[in-house]
């Protein structure tokens, strides 16, 4: 197409060394820009995503755990997964250190999914209701929202979730 008002970019740039990563992502945010199309930017790579897209969607297991701003989901991620994926993002610096929480428990098998939570076998903050209950996405009035039961609860209680995370 000559000139598309969608671009869907699926892993675009997951195989490519980080000179190319880096030419693909200016050339994928120059024509959103440019153009004024839109981006439908697939990917794993949470860092990446914040190069080339406005709001991101993080999804687990096929369902919507966070939602909103890039920037915003990402330096203050709400949802327990949101949290997981950002800590496995390696620090640049190798000296520095931050704490993590290694996760235990069983991935589920996408073809028989747990009920309540998706992630209740593996997170940390799992009670009874994530086991029966699936969350649906709530609003923090600032057009972010996460899918989690204690979301605000765990956010007070733990200032890591409230203040975001170091990865980003």
């Amino acid at each position: 197409a000559s000139n598309p008002g969608l671009i869907v970019a699926d892993e675009p740039v997951s195989m490519l060394d980080v000179s190319l990563r880096a030419g693909v992502l200016r050339l994928l945010a120059e024509l959103r820009e440019s153009r004024g199309l839109s981006l439908l930017y697939i990917t794993h790579d949470l860092l990446s995503a914040r190069v080339v897209t406005d709001q991101i969607l993080v999804l687990n297991q096929g369902r919507i755990v966070e939602s909103g701003v890039t920037k915003h989901v990402l330096q203050h991620p709400t949802d327990p997964y949101t949290v997981q994926l950002l800590d496995a993002i390696p620090l640049p610096e190798p000296r520095q250190r931050r704490a993590r929480q290694i996760l235990e428990g069983d991935v589920p098998s996408p073809m028989a999914p747990p009920s309540g939570c998706r992630f209740h076998t593996r997170c940390p903050h799992a009670r009874e209701r994530c086991r029966v209950e699936e969350p649906v996405l709530a609003d923090d009035g600032h057009e972010h929202r996460t899918a989690c039961h204690f979301w605000p609860e765990i956010a007070a209680t733990e200032g890591r979730l409230a203040a975001g995370t170091s990865a980003i």
